[in-house]
């Protein structure tokens, strides 16, 4: 166990958090920890042979660095995509895969069916969360992403012009089904919030016209937001990339109770939380570049500066993105420490 004994894991913290409220002590959020971060997490437990096993180990892994959630995603619901040869893994062509190109493919293709997942995962699963403890499901990609998926993203700016009405087509296939794959999970107590995963932007525009996704993506996630309110839970958006000419819309029109993902050369969390609080909740933030390669002193002095920042409340501490194996153990430790440290402290 990595956290102090005295740092005892409750998704209470994270829903003040989420009301923009002060919690008690310094609050963690993530949703995708690399592998050998896990194995740093649990030690002897860590255990990947079946896929339940992952999702186990998933969970002791966020309580022993003192997550007050567990990240929980339900496979079935996997928008088929062409093989691409050139694809080795480390990068990824927003043009690759492409299926849907015209009606004749659109008309052809075989859509996945949120019959093909498993939702007893989460009551099975939630067996292993500690008491307090609540799942933040997220999915196969968003809207947008698996969208631009099937259709390629050239294809899709060109459809836009050529086919708008394919355009609306499938993101109304893609849409319905992430809507129905968020309800479903909004169904299990064991679940205290989702996690709407779709990026939006690039480093310096939104990745289509804020007017397109105006049209297409942000009514659906205005209903599925609505679908949490209405449990009495909570959704988080997590969107990488600018994001200035449509944060009225994640905050007013959508209403989101937080939003994830922050890099330096976009806009730094520090600058964020001052723009954004008290409006919505700000998550991590922590530049997974600045993770990388900082030292483990800058990562402390930089934590401890942010929470003081945030004294007021609505943030959560965590990576900008998420915190892949390239990340130095030394420095993600770091990162939790610094919190354990301020906890009943100067954080106040």
């Amino acid at each position: 166990m990595f956290r102090t004994a005295s740092w005892v894991p409750d998704f209470r913290h994270l829903e003040k958090v989420l009301q923009k409220q002060k919690p008690a002590r310094p609050v963690f959020f993530d949703f995708i920890i690399g592998n050998d971060k896990e194995k740093l997490l649990v030690g002897n437990d860590y255990c990947v042979e079946t896929e339940f096993d992952r999702v186990v180990t998933t969970i002791r892994a966020f309580d022993s660095a003192g997550y007050d959630h567990a990240p929980i995603i339900v496979r079935g619901l996997t928008f088929s995509r062409k093989d691409d040869p050139s694809h080795h893994g480390e990068t990824k062509s927003l043009n690759s895969g492409a299926t849907i190109v015209d009606r004749e493919s659109y008309l052809a293709y075989r859509w996945p069916e949120i019959d093909n997942c498993d939702f007893s995962l989460i009551p099975e699963a939630g067996k292993y969360l500690s008491r307090h403890v609540k799942f933040v499901p997220f999915s196969l990609d968003g809207i947008l992403e698996n969208t631009i998926g099937i259709m390629g993203y050239e294809n899709l700016c060109f459809a836009l012009y050529d086919d708008p009405e394919l355009v609306k087509d499938v993101f109304y296939q893609v849409g319905r089904r992430i809507k129905a794959y968020f309800a479903r999970c909004l169904e299990y107590p064991e679940v205290g919030a989702i996690l709407c995963n779709d990026d939006w932007g690039f480093n310096s525009q939104t990745m289509v016209p804020p007017a397109l996704l105006r049209e297409h993506v942000f009514p659906w996630y205005r209903e599925i937001v609505a679908l949490a309110h209405q449990k009495g839970k909570y959704a988080i958006l997590h969107s990488c990339g600018y994001f200035d000419d449509i944060i009225d819309d994640i905050v007013h029109d959508m209403k989101f109770d937080g939003r994830h993902s922050y890099e330096d050369k976009i806009k730094p969390v520090e600058t964020a939380y001052s723009l954004l609080f008290p409006k919505i909740a700000v998550m991590g933030g922590i530049d997974v570049d600045f993770l990388a390669r900082s030292t483990p002193d800058l990562i402390r002095k930089r934590v401890k500066d942010m929470l003081r920042l945030a004294s007021q409340g609505g943030y959560a501490l965590g990576s900008g993105n998420s915190v892949p194996d390239y990340i130095p153990n030394e420095n993600f430790v770091a990162m939790l420490q610094a919190a354990y440290e301020m906890d009943g402290t100067d954080h106040d």
